[in-house]
């Protein structure tokens, strides 16, 4: 995975999975490389890669992945070993654990915010589970 510069923004590519406007998926989604929500994704998400969420989605979960990227709406728990970026309309509505977190204006988040250091390179997603409490 590519270290991303503090001003820089997640580029958008094309996403190995996606859930659909209109879609509604209920269990663990579980990636690697990038995955894009348009629709309503309710459970866990873990992954070694970057999750979107798109300006209409909902994201109702416990999630662990190396990066975050959010439009619309999140809410849960979320552990990002990387960073979070939460955009122009994007609502964070979680706990997050992150030891980057770019806010843009528009944007917003209530809820606990922890600050972490970040995760050394090649360590596995899910590693930190436990310690996430």
């Amino acid at each position: 995975m590519t270290d991303i510069a503090d001003a820089e923004q997640i580029a958008v590519s094309d996403p190995n999975v996606v859930v659909g406007s209109g879609t509604s998926f209920d269990g663990l989604l579980a990636f690697w490389g990038l995955a894009r929500v348009e629709g309503r994704v309710t459970g866990e998400v873990a992954a070694d890669g970057t999750l979107e969420v798109g300006p209409e989605a909902v994201v109702s979960a416990r999630i662990e992945v190396e990066a975050l990227v959010v439009e619309g709406l999140v809410e849960g728990e979320v552990v990002a070993h990387r960073r979070v970026e939460v955009r122009a309309g994007g609502r964070v509505t979680a706990s997050v654990r992150t030891p980057k977190l770019v806010l843009a204006e528009g944007g917003s988040l209530d809820g606990r915010l922890v600050m972490t250091a970040a995760r050394p390179t090649g360590e596995a997603a899910g590693s930190h589970a436990a310690s996430a409490a």
